[in-house]
């Protein structure tokens, strides 16, 4: 038995469930990207600790690309005989992948690159890549493999390169209802290796045993916090650590980042202030044991986009 509406009743019946029903449509898409645990980005592709979330509806595999301007302030005099270069090209990517099967596991390779940094605004200078695989649930992994390469002229860094496995562990965890995320990695023991830049370097001599002659053990921690002010605003926060062992060697660095999440969050445009600084060994032989340190702010503008 079907019931049926009055005559007069049903025209504007329909109307009113129809407009109903648009409307319901429209605000479900918001709604449902709601929080950071969504899939989009939650900072400039190749940022570090801003993994990309999984997505039921597509592959495993999530990937990003990143453009940008960059401007760099202070920092290791490169040459005596001109100021360091301030305007950079930003250019980043990643990708991530997360299998349930099993125990769970992840990878993930990234890159962040600057270009101009040195004379020629077109060549490479600065940035870093990393490739990692971890295995668990992604509130909690053991990474089973971590490497990651750096090199940043502004703080007298020719070469940074970190190698990781157990017991180091990271992972990502969704806070306020999925509002907030806090993204960690922590290295209890790793290996590093230093190349300082130019004349900061020392080679092999006899007096004193330059980092250049053999890794070092270290610890490193890392960690990001992002917050969601809906519809469509991503504030984060991001801090470094990394200490070696033997060495006064130590990288601190932190930042902040504003951004806008656009076209269903394929988009992620955003702007961020990030702070280094290295501290190394002097590499005045007659001031043996001294430190010496170097800093630089780097701010940037990057559009990502998310496929």
């Amino acid at each position: 038995m079907t019931a049926r509406l009055p005559a007069a009743l049903g025209g504007p019946f329909v109307k009113t469930a129809a407009a109903a029903a648009l409307a319901l449509a429209l605000v479900q898409p918001a709604l449902g990207d709601v929080g950071v645990a969504a899939s989009g980005p939650v900072a400039a592709a190749g940022s570090a600790a801003a993994g990309l979330q999984p997505d039921p509806q597509r592959p495993e595999w999530r990937s990003a690309l990143a453009s940008g301007v960059a401007a760099r302030f202070d920092g290791y005099q490169l040459d005596r005989d001109r100021r360091n270069s301030t305007v950079l090209l930003s250019f980043g990517g990643q990708g991530d992948a997360t299998w349930a099967a099993g125990l769970g596991h992840a990878a993930r390779l990234r890159f962040q690159l600057y270009t101009g940094g040195e004379r020629i605004l077109f060549l490479p200078s600065d940035g870093e890549v990393e490739a990692a695989y971890a295995l668990g649930r992604p509130e909690f992994r053991f990474v089973v493999g971590r490497l990651e390469l750096a090199r940043y002229p502004g703080l007298a860094l020719q070469t940074l390169a970190q190698l990781s496995t157990l017991p180091g562990f990271e992972g990502s965890i969704p806070l306020a209802g999925g509002t907030v995320r806090l993204s960690y990695a922590v290295a209890p023991v790793e290996m590093a290796w230093v190349w300082y830049y130019g004349d900061a370097h020392l080679t092999h001599t006899a007096q004193v045993t330059t980092e250049t002659d053999h890794p070092d053990a270290a610890s490193a921690f890392r960690a990001r916090v992002t917050f969601e002010v809906p519809p469509a605003v991503l504030l984060s926060l991001q801090a470094d650590y990394l200490k070696l062992w033997g060495s006064v060697d130590a990288l601190t660095s932190a930042e902040a980042s504003c951004g806008v999440a656009v076209l269903e969050r394929s988009v992620l445009l955003a702007a961020s202030m990030r702070w280094q600084n290295f501290t190394r060994r002097n590499s005045d032989l007659t001031r043996l044991g001294a430190s010496v340190s170097a800093d630089q702010l780097l701010g940037q503008a990057t559009a990502t986009l998310v496929f």
